[in-house]
């Protein structure tokens, strides 16, 4: 009897041992494949290694969520960030996890939610962390398209960092104000009345000359068919072709004023990620 009682606490004692060297091996080879760019291999290795471990520390958590977000499975990703973060005790790293969940929630175009994680961020006493949180907000706002409550939150940001005389700063000023004056109904209603005015109105040089020239050219036609043969010729027969290449102009003009504005909206974004408080 003793000896079957002292088998099975070797037989206990050696499975445990070996658990731990596979789970301290997994995590090792994991790391490997993480950085050789195999994510798929990186991410069931720490699946295998949280598996096998008595208890699997916020670390690992971690950077299973960064394999899975290399890998391009983003909601998989804040899954494990926020295992990451919920057990974390160090402030410093907890406030990591959470600013890279956010970044994720940003990847796939959930703003609201990459606001809402910024709550959890622990700023208390601590004015570097506070001038991210306000950044990291600033940019989630942005691309929400609530530019109001963007410029908010990003002139205190820039006030308190000292960033009113930097260039980018202007310039992220400069480009929305650009932004904000471009009028897509008036391009539209300017190629209803005048077409190819709008296209021209905003850079559209091309679309605009070609719609004013088939337009006029289509008028030209109608009124060839009414002294030919007759007015009702002449509506049904150029009248349709009038119609839609007006249509198409007007809708072009729209479009194009829709472009100018997306074009500032990008070239203030990229000024806007060169005031990363990391960089100052």
């Amino acid at each position: 009897m003793q000896k079957l009682l002292f088998a099975l606490v070797i037989s206990v004692f050696s499975f445990f041992q070996v658990n731990a060297q596979s789970v301290e091996e997994a995590l090792q080879f994991a790391q490997e494949q993480f950085e050789a760019g195999n994510y798929s291999n990186s991410v069931l290795a720490y699946e295998r290694a949280i598996y096998f471990a008595e208890n699997t520390t916020p670390d690992t958590y971690f950077k299973l969520a960064e394999a899975y977000f290399k890998k391009g499975d983003v909601e998989r990703a804040i899954r494990f960030y926020n295992n990451a973060s919920f057990l974390e005790q160090d402030i410093e790293k907890k406030n990591d996890y959470i600013f890279k969940k956010c970044l994720a929630y940003l990847s796939i175009n959930n703003y609201n939610q990459a606001i809402i994680t910024l709550g959890a961020v622990n700023d208390f006493n601590n004015p570097e962390i506070n001038l991210k949180k306000q950044y990291f907000k600033s940019i989630a706002y942005y691309l929400k398209e609530d530019y109001d409550q963007f410029q908010y939150i990003f002139d205190g940001y820039a006030e308190e960092m000292k960033l009113n005389d930097k260039s980018a700063y202007l310039k992220v000023n400069q480009f929305n104000n650009r932004a904000d004056k471009v009028k897509p109904n008036l391009a539209m209603w300017m190629s209803v009345v005048v077409p190819g005015s709008g296209q021209i109105l905003y850079g559209n040089w091309k679309d605009g000359l070609n719609s004013m020239g088939l337009t006029a050219a289509l008028v030209g036609v109608y009124f060839n068919f009414v002294v030919q043969f007759s007015i009702l010729e002449g509506y049904l027969v150029v009248l349709p072709w009038f119609q839609r290449y007006h249509e198409g102009g007007y809708r072009i003009a729209k479009q194009t004023a829709l472009d100018k504005e997306e074009e500032y909206r990008s070239q203030a974004y990229k000024e806007i990620l060169k005031l990363h408080p990391a960089l100052y």
